[in-house]
């Protein structure tokens, strides 16, 4: 289905699809089973333009819509769940920090340098006191002359092969207390990255905990207001990055049913071709229902954040319903392969595990179900 996309947003579709097929494909096992992102695909992504398709043109981006992005980022999750959800922080959330509350000399001094796969950003919230509750972490921004020090440690941030990162961290400033967000460059003195964990899915992302000693922060690397939590940031960037993380899931079950599908058709099971059998095709039916239905909510949802809509219960709702029900589907599908499954041979399990993992990435279930669940009861 077309949902409503025009012309340009088809073509651009098909050309992600045409790179995913040729670029991406090859790779996913190595991606999965090495736990890392071959340096030359992040290059080729670069030589597409996909770095910077949601980055404006004057800071050397194309320029595109949410829509259009989600529409790459589905066509490459079809082959890898994993890079696809690498690029969504790469491509939407990081990009959309400076977009939305950084000051010009910032978005001019690290966009271009996104946008061209040069310097790629990451961005660091989680912390082991708090998970994603801001009110428990512990990383602090304290005054120091005109600059300031950055402790503290953050856990799962996702890295890719970025060298800039966004840190939010706890602030202070006049006694008042706040919660703000900073630029920090890898070769700070003070920065570690520790090494990366080995995970159940998701495994091409290089995810794992920093910490921050002493780093000084000059004044031109706090983004934002330093006190009020960057609001407009959390409205705005996070309802796209979660969109992003959903379209990721949706192009996983898109991905490992296109996979089931021909292999029911080209097997035969107790002497009749599989797919005629009532429970393979009723199943088949069931999960192509779901993937309709969860690409309409998500193009239904990337077009009115297009149009102006800001409104982080939309983008919760997404991102909770879309992945819990593409895991859904892959363990339909996933069971239809029987023994074959569960082999690493036939690479279908790792869109299984891959659609597991995105239920706890970029906010558990149940903390997005909590946001609507405020939200519906009008306690926000």
């Amino acid at each position: 289905m077309s949902h409503f996309i025009t012309e340009d947003q088809a073509a651009l579709r098909d050309a992600a699809a045409v790179f995913a097929r040729k670029e991406v494909e090859p790779l996913a096992a190595r991606i999965d089973r090495e736990e890392r992102t071959p340096p030359e695909l992040s290059a080729k992504v670069a030589e597409q333009g996909f770095f910077g398709l949601f980055i404006p043109e004057a800071y050397g981006g194309l320029g595109a819509d949410l829509t259009s992005t989600c529409l790459v980022l589905e066509e490459i999750a079809k082959a890898s769940p994993s890079f696809a959800g690498l690029l969504s922080v790469e491509m939407i959330l990081c990009p959309l920090v400076l977009l939305a509350v950084g000051n010009e000399e910032q978005k001019r001094r690290l966009l271009p340098k996104t946008a061209s796969g040069e310097r790629l950003m990451a961005y660091s919230q989680t912390e082991p006191s708090g998970a994603g509750n801001i009110e428990f972490h512990q990383t602090r921004l304290t005054a120091d002359g005109n600059a300031f020090r950055l402790n503290g440690a953050k856990l799962f941030c996702t890295q890719g092969e970025a060298r800039t990162y966004l840190v939010m961290c706890r602030t202070e400033r006049d006694s008042q207390k706040g919660y703000g967000c900073v630029i920090v460059e890898q070769e700070a003195a003070g920065f570690e990255v520790a090494p990366y964990e080995h995970k159940l899915g998701w495994r091409g992302t290089n995810t794992g905990p920093i910490a921050f000693t002493d780093i000084v922060i000059t004044p031109e690397n706090v983004v934002g207001d330093l006190l009020t939590g960057n609001q407009d940031f959390f409205m705005i960037a996070n309802q796209a990055s979660f969109l992003g993380h959903a379209v990721t899931s949706l192009g996983c079950a898109v991905g490992m049913f296109d996979k089931t599908l021909a292999y029911v058709k080209e097997r035969s099971l107790y002497g009749e071709p599989m797919h005629r059998l009532s429970p393979v095709s009723d199943r088949l039916g069931t999960v192509w229902n779901k993937i309709e239905a969860m690409r309409a909510l998500l193009y239904t949802s990337t077009r009115l954040y297009d149009d102006g809509r800001r409104d982080l219960l939309l983008g919760s709702t997404c991102k909770a319903w879309i992945c819990e029900t593409a895991f859904e589907c892959c363990n339909t599908l996933l069971q239809m392969w029987g023994g074959s499954g569960i082999m690493d041979s036939t690479g279908v399990n790792r869109y299984f595990r891959d659609a597991r993992a995105k239920m706890i990435a970029e906010g558990a279930t149940e903390m997005h179900t909590s946001i609507i669940a405020k939200q519906v009861l009008g306690l926000v």
